[in-house]
């Protein structure tokens, strides 16, 4: 588990710390500053042998898969690619750091590689030569200042014809390649976007990760605050998709999940996580999202439960009092330190997390201060 992270020159982030983590630490502030960066960072950190997750982190807010000109440029703070970004967290592994360097440099093995004969698979085929981009994206991960791992990526086009069309029917492709030093042992982190991107496919073979271990009623407790109907889940197949569909008392047959709401929807992805996070992290951003507050208390009583069943840690960020109250009503007794509260802040021009202890948290509380 972490105990703190300390993340430089990431997004707007010049240089912030936290401190004394929780397996529950929650993040609010103003629009802008810095917490949904954090949870990115966070996220790279813990997979530090995959330097493809820049793109991925660009795509979870939207943004498309850029050309090779511009391509890793909006991870640094202010756009100065010739600066460093730093990812290091400590935890209960003992002494030491675990940090996580990403510069972005000049690529030193340029190839053009020609295809024209190259079969791909039996649909397409290279028809021209494959060109790479002039930089790349270096990540650097040392464990306690002695084993470095170094995998770096880099933007590649190509274009490809299908089997036995004419050449003039050619597609453009485009996007990353990657060449990892692989971390034995590293943990899998799952980051939840505010906004539900999640494909169906994903979706089922993670309750079915749940399934096989005989515990989808895990899954069934955690959701049914949000449909108290709920008596199973269980996967369909419809023209070749798998979609998780939900058992209702007084209904004649299944429903499909996405029929009964975002707020059921992004609880369902959230303890499915779980059974693919264990041993790590669950990032979560605006966590309140299409949940009526009346269920908050209730969903952070069945995080904790997930998170020390799963030997998972949860970090989550809202805009929301009600759901800050409600961590602080439903965890504080019960999780004996395990859930932190930190507030970002501007100050003098720079981000800082500001951690509320439980005395500061209830006095805020107590006099309707503003907390979020």
């Amino acid at each position: 588990m972490l105990t703190g992270v300390t993340v430089e020159n990431f997004r707007n982030l010049r240089a912030i710390s936290l401190e004394r983590l929780g397996r529950i630490t929650l993040i609010a502030g103003k629009n802008g500053t810095g917490k949904t960066a954090l949870l990115e960072a966070l996220w790279l950190h813990s997979g530090a042998d995959l330097p493809e997750l820049s793109t991925r982190v660009a795509g979870l807010r939207g943004l498309p898969l850029l050309g090779p000109e511009s391509l890793f440029q909006d991870m640094f703070r202010d756009f100065d690619t010739q600066s460093t970004i730093r990812v290091s967290a400590t935890g209960d592994w003992g002494k030491g750091a675990r940090t996580l360097v990403v510069r972005l440099g000049e690529r030193k093995e340029l190839t053009t590689i020609r295809s024209d004969a190259r079969e791909r698979s039996d649909i397409q085929r290279l028809t021209q030569p494959e060109s790479e981009g002039e930089t790349e994206i270096v990540f650097t991960y040392t464990h306690n200042n002695k084993k470095r791992h170094v995998s770096r990526a880099w933007w590649v086009a190509q274009q490809l014809s299908p089997a036995g069309s004419s050449p003039a029917l050619t597609v453009t492709g485009e996007g990353v390649r990657q060449q990892r030093e692989p971390i034995k042992g590293r943990a899998t982190s799952i980051f939840m976007a505010a906004v539900n991107r999640e494909n169906l496919e994903q979706i089922a073979s993670r309750l079915g990760v749940f399934q096989l271990a005989g515990e989808e009623g895990k899954v069934v407790e955690f959701v049914r605050p949000l449909e108290p109907r709920l008596t199973g889940l269980t996967t369909i197949t419809i023209k070749n998709t798998p979609v998780i569909h939900a058992s209702i008392k007084g209904t004649k047959r299944p429903i499909p999940v996405q029929l009964l709401g975002e707020g059921f929807n992004r609880m369902l992805q959230l303890a499915l996580s779980f059974g693919e996070a264990r041993g790590g992290l669950v990032l979560v951003d605006e966590i309140e999202n299409g949940l009526h507050h009346s269920v908050h208390e209730e969903m952070f009583s069945h995080l904790l439960s997930f998170t020390q069943e799963f030997d998972t840690q949860i970090f989550a960020t809202t805009h929301s009092a009600e759901c800050i109250r409600a961590a602080h009503r439903s965890l504080e007794e019960k999780s004996q330190g395990g859930f932190v509260y930190f507030h970002f802040e501007r100050v003098n021009g720079d981000i800082e997390a500001i951690r509320f202890d439980r005395e500061m948290l209830d006095t805020s509380i107590e006099h309707h201060m503003e907390v979020r």
